[in-house]
């Protein structure tokens, strides 16, 4: 779920305000005027340059989940009284994102969420609304097709304007042809520098995700210390894949240093087969000073 702190939401505000009242009307004084400025009511985690921020990415396998949001009253002072914003989601503003995006994105289908909360307040004496939920169901998404799910904020109380930067927030998921979930994960471990001989371990697991990071690159989980994931992208073109490679996501790998594990080698691919949905690759590392030598294996079958 994604929650936000009071305090952070009290700085992004005064941010934006700063940002919306930058030029603010000076007297014959030179001192600054507030007095004609008008409330603007804003989304503080929306608008394009927090794009990044409202992308969904719940496991596909879960059934239903949550993202919140919050509406902004950016006024010289708290609300005189509880104030109404009414709210919708906003076919207009995923149009004019595709117009000027090489990823076009399909308004996510009513069947994958929920959204009721259509009018909300800022009560009388704050500046923000509380947590306004996104219910969605991951499990009812395609992973292969990109979807957005704008959200505007479509009136606010008399005598406020609506921010032009930070009146949408773009939720999105980025749809992958290769990405989903995978019935059969297999993971092994040899305790030697190869596989050679029965492994040390063999165990099967359940459903494992490939999440996409964008249309080429998916990530997943390894079975080994702490599953760092295996970043796996691949070219496409016009539906056909190939030159596929993988790598282990840097930021994974930082738990193994107080570990005392060493990547020695790999990962490599040993099987990439999108036709089909299988993947198997191997990495080997050092553990405390003993070699091991793993293989995680994914099947759609």
């Amino acid at each position: 779920m994604k929650r936000v702190e009071n305090y952070k939401l009290l700085t992004t505000g005064l941010f934006i305000m700063a940002f919306l009242l930058n030029a603010c009307v000076k007297n014959r004084s030179g001192e600054t005027d507030f007095s004609g400025l008008k409330p603007v009511v804003l989304i503080p985690e929306g608008g394009l340059a927090a794009f990044t921020g409202a992308a969904l990415t719940f496991p596909g396998t879960d059934v239903s989940d949550t993202a919140f949001f919050h509406v902004n009253y950016a006024a010289t002072n708290v609300a005189p009284q509880n104030e109404t914003v009414t709210l919708g989601v906003d076919q207009a503003a995923l149009q004019t994102y595709n117009n000027s995006s090489s990823i076009q994105f399909a308004l996510f289908p009513d069947s994958t969420y929920s959204f009721t909360s259509t009018s909300v307040t800022v009560p009388k004496g704050n500046n923000y609304t509380a947590n306004i939920p996104l219910v969605v169901y991951p499990d009812k998404i395609d992973p292969t097709k990109s979807y957005m799910l704008p959200i505007s904020i479509k009136g606010g109380p008399a005598g406020s304007t609506i921010s032009g930067n930070f009146g949408t927030i773009y939720y999105h998921v980025i749809g992958n042809p290769i990405a989903g979930s995978y019935n059969t994960w297999r993971w092994r471990r040899w305790n030697a520098a190869d596989s050679s001989g029965a492994p040390a371990y063999d165990f099967q697991y359940g459903p494992a995700v490939f999440a996409p990071d964008d249309p080429t690159t998916v990530e997943v989980g390894s079975g080994y210390y702490n599953g760092p994931r295996y970043v796996i992208s691949f070219t496409d073109n016009g539906g056909v894949l190939s030159n596929f490679k993988v790598s282990l996501n840097p930021a994974d790998l930082t738990t193994w240093s107080g570990a005392g594990i060493t990547l020695t080698g790999g990962p490599t691919i040993m099987a990439a087969d999108p036709v089909n949905g299988f993947y198997q690759f191997t990495y080997s590392v050092i553990a405390g000073g003993n070699p091991r030598t793993l293989i995680d294996t994914y099947s759609k079958q």
